[in-house]
């Protein structure tokens, strides 16, 4: 223990004297690794001291420094005495700053759903509050739209459901958000389909110097959805049509309608699928 040893210690990097209105706008290391020489015990007293710290006085940056880390080294990391320090790593140490920004933006509920057999969602999903607010760096928090949740595992579902769940932790450097859980909520309900025979496809946008022939007109649609939600639901409450610009842009001869239907359920047939077309001047 008496020898003398080069050994290297991983310190963590500490940012002080931050401006409250000011955030990071890049990641900065969590940690420098100091290769250091000393005897035996002297290193063991470095490896036991866990308020070790690497500091940096950023309190002067209004936008971009970078510090040289082994400059001034007995200001921003206290060795312990009789111990050298050989080198640091990084040797650069890039600090930039942005103006610190609030906004709200819209959560987005992530889930990973199981269901016991003949059951499904009914309805969508409600998150309360439905948006968080995010606070950091305007160049960072300017380019997000949106936010996530922590990913939820559910599984056997035949029931509905409300609980908390966790907000996504930020995988940007120094973005605050809040609050941290918010409620999920969503029906859960016995599936039943439903068939609407003889649905009238209309057409959009066709030009006066054009006739268009749908082959044929009408279409049936098969949704699914929650029990009671399915029992809502009649013929008026489901329409299809076909633009016409989408039978400009067909080299196939036939499209496929668009359905418009109630959110609650979901569409998982059509019949036919495709309806062909007969242009006429």
């Amino acid at each position: 223990m008496t020898y003398d040893y080069q050994s290297t210690v991983s310190i963590p990097l500490v940012l002080e004297n931050m401006k409250s209105t000011r955030a990071l706008a890049q990641p900065v290391p969590e940690a420098l690794n100091i290769k250091v020489r000393g005897t035996g015990w002297q290193l063991i007293t470095l490896y036991f001291s866990p308020d070790e710290k690497y500091l940096l006085d950023v309190s002067s940056i209004s936008n971009r420094y970078s510090f040289l880390t082994n400059q001034d080294i007995a200001e921003r990391f206290a060795v312990p005495h009789g111990i050298s320090v050989v080198e640091i790593k990084p040797e650069t140490v890039t600090v930039a700053l942005d103006e610190k920004l609030t906004k709200r933006v819209p959560l987005i509920p992530v889930t990973m759903l199981d269901f016991r057999e003949g059951y499904n969602i009914s309805g969508g999903m409600k998150l309360v509050p439905d948006s968080i607010e995010i606070t950091g760096a305007r160049s960072r928090i300017d380019r997000i739209t949106e936010w996530p949740t922590a990913i939820t595992r559910l599984s056997e579902l035949r029931s509905a459901v409300n609980i908390q769940v966790a907000v996504a932790d930020s995988p940007q450097v120094d973005i605050a958000v809040s609050p941290h859980s918010v409620t999920l909520q969503f029906d859960v309900e016995l599936t039943a389909e439903k068939i609407f025979k003889g649905i009238a496809v209309d057409l959009n946008q066709v030009p006066e110097n054009r006739a268009v022939v749908l082959l044929p007109p009408k279409i049936d649609v098969t949704i699914r959805g929650g029990v009671e939600q399915i029992a809502k639901i009649d013929q008026s409450n489901v329409s299809a049509y076909v633009d016409y610009r989408t039978i400009l842009l067909d080299t196939t001869g036939a499209v496929q309608p668009t359905i418009v239907y109630p959110k609650e359920v979901n569409v998982i047939g059509i019949s036919p699928p495709k309806i062909q077309y007969v242009i006429r001047k």
